[in-house]
C-alpha cells in the first residue's frame, strides 16, 4: 500500500509540472507562441484485469502538443488507476470550520445606462439596447434592477455553455462546454471582461455537470464509447476531482450517465444524480441511481472507490403498483422501477441532512436521508390545472392567444431544483421544464429498422424505438367532458398541443378516449416543502410576462407554444439585500426571472430580464457579495443555445 501511494503521488507531481506551463498564465516570448495553444486534456481508457483485477478505467491527463483532440501515448504524462472496489464504510463527518474575517468594502457600482421605458400595460419594462427589463413594483420600489455587467463568447455555438460554478478565491468559473467536451475556466477578476484562463479537455469522455468548494472542483462524466466497451454512457462513469488550476487530482466510478453533482454545504461530501438512460433502441436500461463520494477525509487527491456509496431504488421494487396509484410515471419498456427513476437533479437541505432528487420523466421526488445514505421516499408531484389561468397551447394561432381550458392539466416533470431556508424549514424551487421519452436510432432504412425491432422509419430521424409523445388531435376526447371537441382540436386552439400514450393518461374510465388532457410540464416555478408537498406555483405569470403591447417580447415563444411554453429549465436561489431570491431561466423564452421568494407562501415578481443576443440559458449561478470581485452580487448565467456566459449584477 506504501509503495502504491508513493507512486500515486510521484504521478500527480509530474502531472502537475507537466501541465504548469499551460495553466500558469505566465510570460512568454514569440518561442512559445506554439505553447499558448495547447491544451490539458483528460483520456479515458477502459482498464485490463492486469491493471485491475476487478475491471476500472485508466485515466491518461498530458498536453495535446500536436493539436490533433487525441491524447498519444508520447503526450501522457501522467496515468492514474480507477479501479473497481468494494464499497467501504461511512466515513464521519468533519466539525465545523471557524467563521472567516469580514472582507473588503465593495466597489461603488457603475453608472446606469439609459434606458427606453416601454408601456406594457400591467408592468414597466425598459429597453435598454443589450437588455430587455420588465420591472415588478418590488425593482421599482427600491431602484435595484439587474444588468448585463459582462459577457463571454466561446465562439463554439451551441452546447459550448451549458452548466457553470465559481470558485470565490480565485475569482474563476468552470463552465461545461460539450462541444469540446471540456471544462472551460473563465477569469472573472474583472466580471465586466471574463476571459478564458484554461480549456480542460476529457477524451472519451462527456462532462455533465461541475460544481465548486473550497478550491475543489467535482465534475460528472458519462461514457461515450461504444456498446460493450465498458466506456458507454449506459455504463458507470465517473466523478474526476481538480484543483482550480485545471490539475487532475482524482476520479472514482459513479452509476450510469452522472448527469449532475453537488457539494454538501460543508463540503464534506459530493452526491451526484447518474440518470441511467437507456440507449437509443432502448435495450439496454441501466438502473437510475445515487452516488456519494465522501470528502471528510480532507485531502481529495487520495480519494479511492472506497469512499463512494452507490445509492439505489431496489428497495421500492415490491411498491410499483403503490407508486403508479400515487401519480409517479413508471412507463418504460420492460422496465423496473429501478430503470425507470432517472434522477435528474439535486438539492442539498442547507442544514446538509438531506437531499431532494428530482425524478423528471417520472415527475416526481426522491428524498435521500444524507446520515444513512438511503432513499426514503418517493414522492409524486401531481398535475397543475389550467383551467386556473390564461395560457396560448397553440403556435399556429398567429400571434397571442392566452385562454382558460378547462380538463387541461400540466406535468409539473421540474429540470432544474435550488433550496433555501427560512424559519429552520428548507424549501425547494423547481423549474416546471417537462420532458418526453422519445427514442429514435440509426437505420439504413424501413426494412432495416423494422427488422431491428423498430417501430416505424423516418427519413430524417431514423427508427423508432420508443415514443410516448402524440399531438392531441390524433386521439379522441370525451364526447361529453369535451362537447366542443371539434373546435378544442383544431391546430389554432388545443389540435396541437403535446401530450402522452404513457399509462393511458387522461383516460379515467378505459374507454379509450380522453377525460382530461396530460401534457408536459406547468409552464411555471413551484415552491415545495422538505416533504414534496406544493407550497406555491406561479401560475399563468410567466406566460404573461412574455408579451409587451400585445406580442411577444421574443418571436420565438410562439413557435414553442404547442410543445412546453417558455420552458422554465435553470434555478438558483440567494441572499442579498436581506431578502431571499429565486432565478429562473427561461431555456425557449430566453432572460431570467428574479423573485423574491422571502415569504415562501407569498413569492414577488421583481423583474424579468431578456438579453438578445444569449441564448435558452442553462445554467445559473449565484455569487453573494462577500465573494464577488467588485462587492456587488454577481448571476453568472450560461447559455446552451449561444455559447455564451452572460454576468449580470444589481445596480441602483
Amino acid at each position: 500500500m506504501r509503495r502504491y501511494v508513493a507512486l500515486f503521488l510521484m504521478a500527480l507531481m509530474l502531472m502537475s509540472t507537466s501541465l504548469a506551463g499551460c495553466l500558469d498564465g505566465g510570460e512568454s516570448d514569440e518561442n512559445d507562441k506554439d505553447d499558448e495553444n495547447q491544451t490539458t486534456m483528460i483520456s479515458l481508457e477502459s482498464a485490463s484485469t492486469t491493471d485491475c483485477a476487478d475491471g476500472g478505467t485508466l485515466i491518461h491527463s498530458g498536453v495535446d502538443n500536436d493539436g490533433d483532440g487525441v491524447l498519444s501515448s508520447s503526450e501522457i504524462t501522467s496515468t492514474y488507476k480507477a479501479c473497481n472496489g468494494a464499497d467501504g464504510a461511512d466515513g464521519a463527518n468533519g466539525a465545523d470550520g471557524a467563521d472567516g474575517a469580514d472582507g473588503a468594502d465593495g466597489m461603488d457600482g457603475v453608472d446606469a445606462t439609459p434606458c427606453l421605458a416601454v408601456d406594457t400595460s400591467v408592468h414597466l419594462a425598459l429597453d435598454c439596447g443589450d437588455h430587455f427589463s420588465v420591472l415588478g413594483q418590488n425593482a421599482r420600489d427600491s431602484g435595484i434592477t439587474w444588468k448585463l455587467t459582462g459577457q463571454y463568447d466561446s465562439g463554439l455555438g451551441e452546447g459550448a455553455s451549458e452548466i457553470s460554478a465559481f470558485d470565490a478565491t480565485s475569482h474563476r468559473s468552470f463552465v461545461v462546454n460539450a462541444v469540446e467536451g471540456s471544462i472551460d475556466i473563465l477569469d472573472l477578476a474583472d466580471p465586466s471582461t471574463p476571459e478564458l484562463f484554461a480549456r480542460v479537455v476529457i477524451a472519451n469522455g462527456e462532462p455533465n455537470s461541475v460544481d465548486v468548494h473550497d478550491g475543489l472542483v467535482a465534475v460528472a462524466v458519462a461514457g461515450v464509447g461504444a456498446e460493450g466497451s465498458g466506456m458507454s454512457k449506459q455504463d458507470p462513469g465517473h466523478v474526476m476531482f481538480f484543483d482550480t488550476d485545471g490539475n487532475l487530482l482524482s476520479t472514482v466510478q459513479a452509476g450510469a450517465l452522472p448527469d449532475m453533482l453537488t457539494f454538501t454545504p460543508d463540503g464534506t461530501g459530493v452526491l451526484v444524480a447518474n440518470e441511467g438512460e437507456p440507449n437509443s433502441q432502448y435495450t439496454i436500461d441501466p438502473e437510475g441511481s445515487l452516488s456519494y463520494v465522501d470528502l471528510s477525509g480532507g485531502d481529495a487527491s487520495a480519494l479511492t472507490q472506497s469512499d463512494v456509496t452507490q445509492i439505489n431504488f431496489n428497495a421500492f421494487e415490491t411498491q410499483s403498483a403503490q407508486l403508479e396509484a400515487s401519480g409517479v410515471r413508471l412507463f418504460g419498456p420492460n422496465a423496473n422501477v429501478s430503470q425507470d427513476l432517472e434522477p435528474e437533479y439535486i438539492a442539498i437541505s442547507p442544514d446538509g441532512t438531506h437531499a431532494m432528487v428530482v425524478l423528471q420523466e417520472n415527475n416526481a421526488f426522491a428524498k435521500v436521508d444524507l446520515t444513512t445514505l438511503t432513499v426514503t421516499d418517493i414522492v409524486a408531484m401531481g398535475m397543475k390545472d389550467y383551467s386556473q389561468g390564461l395560457y396560448d397551447f397553440s403556435d399556429k394561432d398567429d400571434g397571442v392567444n392566452l385562454q382558460s381550458y378547462s380538463n387541461v392539466y400540466g406535468m409539473y416533470m421540474p429540470d432544474a431544483i435550488s433550496t433555501f431556508a427560512v424559519g429552520g424549514n428548507s424549501y425547494y424551487v423547481t423549474a416546471n421544464e417537462g420532458d418526453a421519452r422519445d427514442y429514435w436510432f440509426d437505420a439504413a432504412d424501413e426494412a432495416a429498422c423494422l427488422a431491428a425491432g423498430g417501430l416505424e422509419f423516418d427519413e430524417d430521424d431514423g427508427c423508432l424505438a420508443y415514443s410516448e409523445e402524440v399531438r392531441l388531435d390524433d386521439l379522441d376526447l370525451d364526447d361529453t367532458v369535451f362537447p366542443n371537441e371539434a373546435d378544442l382540436l383544431d391546430k389554432t386552439s388545443l389540435g396541437r398541443l403535446k401530450t402522452t400514450t404513457a399509462n393511458n393518461c387522461g383516460d379515467t374510465d378505459g374507454d379509450g378516449d380522453l377525460d382530461f388532457v396530460c401534457s408536459y410540464g406547468a409552464r411555471s416555478f413551484s415552491i415545495w416543502d422538505s416533504n414534496g408537498a406544493l407550497v406555491w406555483d406561479s401560475g399563468d405569470t410567466i406566460s404573461a410576462l412574455m408579451v409587451s403591447q400585445g406580442d411577444y417580447i421574443n418571436g420565438y415563444t410562439q413557435s414553442r407554444n404547442d410543445d412546453k411554453g417558455a420552458e422554465p429549465e435553470g434555478v438558483v436561489v440567494g441572499e442579498m439585500f436581506g431578502k431571499i431570491y429565486a432565478f429562473i431561466g427561461l431555456e425557449r423564452s430566453g432572460g431570467i426571472l428574479v423573485y423574491d421568494v422571502t415569504n415562501p407562501s407569498a413569492p414577488v415578481f421583481d423583474q424579468y430580464i431578456y438579453l438578445p443576443t444569449h441564448e435558452s440559458p442553462e445554467g445559473l449561478d449565484f455569487i453573494p457579495a462577500a465573494d464577488s470581485p467588485n462587492g456587488a452580487p454577481m448571476l453568472v448565467v450560461a447559455h446552451e443555445v449561444s455559447g455564451t456566459v452572460a454576468v449580470l449584477q444589481p445596480f441602483l
